[in-house]
């Protein structure tokens, strides 16, 4: 697998919601690792998302709206004028 598809279970999670709540960005592998690091750090659990819970859903969600107006999320190049 490639960037653009990745082997992850969280970094489809991770693009999956960057792509509905934010659109034009395009994040690297290396910057979804940093954002799944830091949710991991504030007391979020992958297992507890991906088992619905509200807690580490809202975290997430948080940990990833801080790092898109951060400008830590690669955004896509624009085309035209």
């Amino acid at each position: 697998m490639d960037a653009t598809s990745p082997i992850r279970a969280s970094h489809r999670f991770l693009r999956t919601l960057l792509s509905t709540g934010h659109k034009g960005l395009e994040p690297r592998p290396e910057e979804l690792d940093a954002v799944s690091r830091v949710f991991a750090k504030a007391g979020g659990s992958w297992r507890g998302v991906f088992h619905g819970s509200t807690d580490d859903i809202d975290l997430l969600k948080r940990v990833v709206g801080v790092a898109v107006k951060g400008g830590r999320i690669t955004k896509a190049p624009q085309w035209g004028g």
